[in-house]
């Protein structure tokens, strides 16, 4: 009977495909042939293989091969097995075939230690880079623990939360950069991601790091497949599933900060690497772990290699590898999505329409409050502000000459507001997600993506033809999303992450800007982070026109979005042609975050909040809410811009970082409320 049942359970082991251990071998092939490449006129094949442990001190190829070349490649291969591990065992533990270190703000919050602790505490830096950077991991990672434990760490919704944690200490490192810019600059060339070496010392200092750290998680390999069974079978097993999870996500963040304490941000390494193993067919925790493992280090050396060839092919400007590790994760977020069925809904998701229903209020009171309060800010904006002499007040009868000022950046940040608040509206109640908006759903991401290609390309086409190109990126990056959507009928679900896949194609392009320097990469990540005060008085007139005529158009949306989030049967049995209605409300949002995306660059958050003020006020019907957000969101931008300008004068702040930060608190405390009820 043991022979027959050792037999059973032979052939009902899984058998690993051969395309899993080709495409790596592959890729490790063509990673180290690529890297090696520009050495073959000057060294022999064992000459160069030599060169990781000895050189000819004669030759200086062989010097420059054993103190450069060789501690690159082996240090790209060392972070990328490690990147591939922890995000291997990320995915296990939540169960969430999209975490990795990256989309849980880990490698961001290890970012954020580190400068913090340059600015705040740098005896702490001399002593450790590595405290820095893990109390930094912790603190992102327990955000994200904290708002999603109710939920049970549904997919999406854990991606969101990290997503948004990424934001809101992106946002506080950049305002870190732009008030000591002086002092930080190199700072961010590091927080880019390079692995250029100058001899072997990095590698032998991380080497021991990271091995014991990889022994510990493989030491919990075992108890990490309970977790398979779910978790009310593994406590019944004995498994004490919270504190597994809370070790092995420790290890994760101790990995991953490691490494970005030495090298910066190599980003979705340890997305990518665990999704190509899933993909090619590794089954069991024990071959995800091991081909992931190896799929991490070929990945990361690849990435490099074509960091080092853009580098040479752009004259010598440095070319991060968090840049070309960044592009690769884009498309595989992609790949993933395909097969991705997410089982769990968004915060309030089931809940429908009703589940938050504070008392009703009178649209023209609150309409009439909040006109008030926008006047208010105008006659403080345009009237109170500091100079030369310090604080003064400008009467009405000067405003004519204060115009040229603050005229066009308040009326400016006015209009972007009301857009967004109006398309942060249309995405809420067309997908049924209190947590959507524009920002998430990745149209600005699009809009801004544009916006970085034309700078680093040095084309000159003016304002103007800015304004179409980024209109153009929206559109694009709407069409994108309703191509990896098309399938599950514009979910709500598979647009916003796709719009994650995004925001990793625009991340990649801000960080090979902050590492280029200069004069333009400044005034484009000022213009990414809401600087109000490029835009000209002709810009603001042409955005009051086309917010204008978008919002008429806004009529004809009242039906489809009072009916969409009764569901889609309902909403069918009504007469709604669902899939048609939600691409046409689609192709109007994307136009509305065009148009203030321009404006206030791309991480506002003011699409998220406005829609909520106006709910929160008492506003159910999509008429009143829509009005009322609109009113809400020009509230807020005219404010920040107003804050931005005054609190750090003489120098001023980018209106957007002010409203992103807010933005950033507000969705982190929205998350954690919804998943309360």
């Amino acid at each position: 009977m043991s022979a027959v049942e050792s037999a059973l359970h032979t052939v009902s082991r899984p058998k690993i495909p051969a395309r899993l251990p080709i495409a790596v071998a592959l890729l490790w092939l063509t990673a180290f042939s690529a890297s090696a490449l520009p050495w073959f006129d000057q060294l022999h094949f064992s000459q160069l293989l030599a060169a990781f442990w000895t050189f000819d001190g004669n030759q200086y190829a062989s010097v420059l091969a054993h103190f450069s070349w060789a501690p690159r490649v082996s240090i790209a291969i060392l972070i990328g097995c490690a990147l591939g591990l922890a995000g291997a065992v990320t995915q296990q533990v939540l169960g969430n075939p999209l975490a990795s270190p990256t989309t849980l703000g880990v490698e961001a919050g290890g970012q954020f230690g580190v400068t913090f602790a340059t600015l705040f505490a740098p005896g702490l830096l001399a002593f450790s880079p590595d405290l820095a950077a893990v109390a930094g991991g912790l603190l992102a990672i327990g955000l994200v623990i904290v708002l999603t434990w109710r939920l049970g760490f549904s997919p999406v919704t854990v991606i969101l939360a990290g997503l948004v944690v990424t934001f809101f200490l992106g946002a506080i490192n950049m305002a870190f950069l732009l008030l000591k810019g002086e002092w930080l600059g190199n700072l961010f060339i590091w927080g880019a991601g390079s692995l250029v070496q100058n001899n072997w010392t990095p590698f032998f200092d991380l080497l021991p790091r990271v091995l014991v750290i990889a022994a510990l998680m493989l030491a919990l390999m075992r108890p990490l497949q309970l977790l398979q069974l779910g978790q009310a079978s593994a406590d019944s097993l004995g498994a004490k599933v919270s504190w597994l999870r809370a070790a092995a996500l420790f290890l994760v963040v101790l990995m991953s900060s490691v490494v970005v304490s030495r090298v910066g941000l190599v980003a979705f390494v340890g997305l990518a690497a665990p999704v190509l193993a899933r993909l090619l067919g590794a089954r069991t925790l024990t071959e995800r772990l091991f081909w992931s493992t190896l799929a991490g280090g070929g990945l990361l050396l690849l990435a490099d290699t074509l960091a080092q060839w853009a580098t040479a092919w752009d004259g010598g400007s440095l070319v991060p590898t968090g840049t070309t590790t960044a592009l690769i994760g884009g498309p595989v977020i992609l790949l993933a999505l395909q097969g991705f069925r997410n089982t769990h809904h968004m915060p309030d998701q089931g809940n429908g329409p009703a589940g938050f229903l504070p008392r009703r209020r009178s649209p023209l009171l609150v309409a009439g409050t909040l006109c008030s309060l926008l006047a208010l800010t105008i006659i403080l904006s345009m009237s109170w502000s500091p100079g030369l002499e310090g604080w003064n007040w400008t009467p009405l009868a000067q405003w004519t000459d204060a115009w040229v000022w603050r005229g066009p950046r308040l009326m400016a940040a006015i209009l972007a507001g009301m857009a967004l608040g109006m398309a942060g509206t249309l995405i809420q109640r067309m997908t049924g997600n209190p947590m959507g908006s524009p920002e998430l759903l990745g149209i600005s991401g699009g809009a801004a993506l544009v916006m970085v290609v034309m700078v680093l390309t040095g084309l000159e086409i003016g304002r103007l033809g800015q304004l179409a190109a980024a209109t153009a990126g929206a559109a694009s990056a709407l069409g994108l999303l309703l191509l990896l959507a098309r399938k599950h009928q514009f979910a709500g679900n598979q647009l916003l992450l796709g719009g994650l896949a995004l925001y990793v194609f625009m991340d990649a392009g801000l960080r090979l800007v902050m590492a280029s320097g200069g004069t333009v990469a400044a005034r484009l990540l000022n213009w990414m982070y809401g600087s109000t005060w490029l835009i000209s008085e002709s810009e603001a007139f042409g955005l009051l026109a086309l917010v204008v005529g978008l919002s008429t158009l806004l009529l004809l949306a009242l039906r489809p979005l009072t009916l969409l989030p009764l569901g889609e049967t309902s909403a069918s049995a009504l007469g709604l042609r669902v899939p048609r209605a939600r691409l046409l409300l689609l192709v109007l949002a994307a136009m509305l975050t065009a148009a203030s995306t321009v404006v206030i660059g791309p991480l506002s958050f003011v699409g998220l909040i406005a829609p909520h003020l106006a709910r929160v006020l008492g506003q159910q019907t999509v008429g009143r809410q829509m009005l009322v957000a609109a009113l809400a969101g020009g509230l807020l931008l005219s404010l920040a811009d107003y804050l931005a300008r005054i609190l750090v004068y003489p120098n001023q702040l980018p209106a957007g970082l002010l409203a992103a930060l807010v933005g950033g608190l507000y969705f982190l405390w929205g998350l954690s409320r919804h998943g309360r009820a």
